[in-house]
């Protein structure tokens, strides 16, 4: 079943191929008798237009002065619809031939008209589309007309008659059957206008050849005609684009010992000045092969194009130099430099339509359109630090809070206490803080205050200053940051309210930075060690604040 009812609509096409001589035979034959039938009804117009010039003519010899006028515009009016008659019997008679084609044109010059000729094939084939539809609308409109006309009239007519079978005066009752005369060629005026019209209409709407020979003409007209054209227009673009592209190449490659910089400059004004003249040439190219072709509609509509795309570019023009001065990196803002966008500072790394800002710390890149671009302004970075902190940076709050620099984007910056606590910040807000950076260096410094009682006073330049950092060393060489120390000093500070307080700092190694807390407890526990075993006093305020 489901393969019967596939193979119906290829029968059925299969019939309508075969069907179409036979049908149109029959229907050439049927033409053939409709034309002969109208061409007798136009004859028939034809002649009864003759005779009633005729007629025209003979009262114009015998007219007054006064009628003549008249009647002479009454005859230049039956004259013109002659013309137009004879017109309809040979177009009838000569079948879908065009007659317009033999029509001749005026020699005088206007400017004007020229232009108007240049675009007149785009215009005539915008009409051809709904040529065919607007003519029989013209014309059923026409039929309508006429029938109304001729009702109007007949019912003239029928009135008059009913006046000249009252009329009592003969001077009134002839004036009524001149008149009745004069309806009654309007009536058949009427008549005749309606079936010429008729017999137009129908020879409009027979006058179509075989659906399937048309298509088969129109598609090998334009693959032998018009498509031919563009397919050599395109490979005419092609080779010129091709060709650009490799003089591009060619000359765009670097010479031994010329700066990046300056290299890419050039090869951007190369770029640029080939992708322009490339636009231009390939312009020609297409335009000379519609020329050469004889095309003169492809021809108007390149020229069209062409126009149009120039009066769009007197207005983008400054925009265009501007923006232009930015990609040959020539402008305010040049590649491989400093910009801050954002309270953000970036390396331009590519001018392009969409350039591309980068902060070498920072995870991700800024895309921005080239009008985005227009008022920035970039200086040479030399070697200065793009962001205060790195991914894996240990830092040191003003507050005495030591964070781990977990994550950097454009957006966020993400910090982590020693207990795993996280935090984020906005990356702009965190470029304005001010923090101590413990893993940017290559050494950081753990610095102490320890008191020792007055009553020590006589060592307090000497002894004490030593053993304290020969305890602190040995503390720390048995931790397990010894091999991160650097160095370690113990000075006497000052002479307190109640106690000498010494100075104690420890310069490490910038690796054992998440160990800061631990090696200023170390320094604390130890001082406290070496007062116990030597019996120095601890003043009371330090030992509360070391049990606190």
């Amino acid at each position: 079943m489901n393969k019967l009812n596939l193979l119906r609509p290829l029968c059925l096409v299969l019939m309508v191929f075969f069907a179409v001589p036979a049908f149109s035979q029959s229907q050439v034959n049927d033409q053939a008798g409709d034309r002969t039938t109208q061409l007798n009804v136009i004859q028939s117009v034809l002649e009864a237009k003759i005779a009633e010039r005729k007629e025209l003519r003979e009262r114009i010899v015998v007219a007054g002065p006064d009628d003549i006028a008249e009647l002479e515009a009454e005859l230049k009016e039956i004259n013109e619809e002659i013309s137009e008659v004879r017109d309809s019997f040979e177009q009838l008679a000569v079948g879908s031939v065009d007659l317009g084609i033999f029509a001749t044109e005026s020699g005088n010059f206007d400017w004007r008209t020229e232009m108007t000729q240049v675009m007149m094939p785009i215009i005539r084939n915008l009409q051809a589309l709904t040529e065919k539809p607007r003519k029989i609308e013209a014309l059923r409109s026409q039929i309508q007309t006429n029938n109304e006309q001729l009702s109007a009239a007949n019912k003239a007519i029928s009135a008059i008659d009913e006046s000249i079978a009252s009329a009592n005066n003969e001077a009134t009752k002839q004036t009524l059957i001149e008149l009745q005369s004069t309806w009654q060629n309007q009536s058949l005026e009427y008549t005749r206008n309606m079936e010429l019209a008729n017999v137009r209409l129908k020879n409009l709407q027979t006058s179509d050849a075989n659906f399937f020979e048309s298509l088969k003409e129109g598609i090998v007209g334009f693959i032998t005609g018009r498509g031919l054209t563009l397919f050599i227009a395109f490979l005419a673009a092609l080779s010129v684009w091709y060709l650009a592209k490799f003089l591009t190449k060619l000359l765009s490659t670097k010479s031994r010992g010329e700066a990046v910089k300056d290299f890419r400059t050039r090869q951007r004004v190369v770029q640029y000045s080939f992708t322009i003249l490339t636009a231009i040439l390939m312009t020609i190219a297409v335009i000379v092969v519609f020329y050469i072709r004889g095309d003169v509609l492809l021809l108007g509509v390149s020229f069209l194009l062409a126009g149009a795309t120039l009066l769009g570019l007197r207005h983008a023009i400054p925009k265009f130099i501007s923006e232009a001065r930015l990609l040959l990196n020539l402008g305010s803002i040049r590649e491989d430099e400093r910009v801050v966008y954002n309270g953000l500072p970036y390396r331009v790394s590519a001018l392009n339509m969409y350039s591309i800002l980068k902060n070498p710390e920072l995870t991700g890149v800024i895309r921005l359109p080239l009008e985005s671009m227009m008022g920035m302004i970039s200086r040479p970075a030399g070697k200065e630090v793009w962001f205060p902190a790195s991914k894996g940076d240990y830092i040191m709050l003003p507050d005495g809070k030591l964070l781990e620099v977990l994550e950097l984007t454009t957006e966020l910056i993400q910090l982590q206490n020693l207990a795993g606590t996280k935090t984020s910040i906005p990356a702009a807000d965190f470029y304005n803080m001010t923090f101590d950076n413990l893993s940017r260096g290559d050494t950081f410094a753990v610095t102490s205050a320890f008191g020792v009682g007055y009553s020590h006073q006589s060592i307090s330049n000497d002894s004490i200053p030593t053993q304290l950092k020969q305890a602190v060393t040995d503390a720390l060489a048995k931790s397990d940051v010894s091999e991160h120390v650097v160095s370690v000093a113990v000075e006497l500070k000052e002479a307190g309210a109640s106690s000498l307080d010494y100075w104690v700092g420890v310069t490490m190694a910038s690796a054992a930075a998440r160990s800061y807390y631990k090696i200023s407890r170390i320094v604390q526990q130890t001082c406290v060690d070496t007062c116990t075993n030597e019996n120095w006093d601890i003043p009371f305020p330090q030992l509360t604040i070391h049990n606190q």
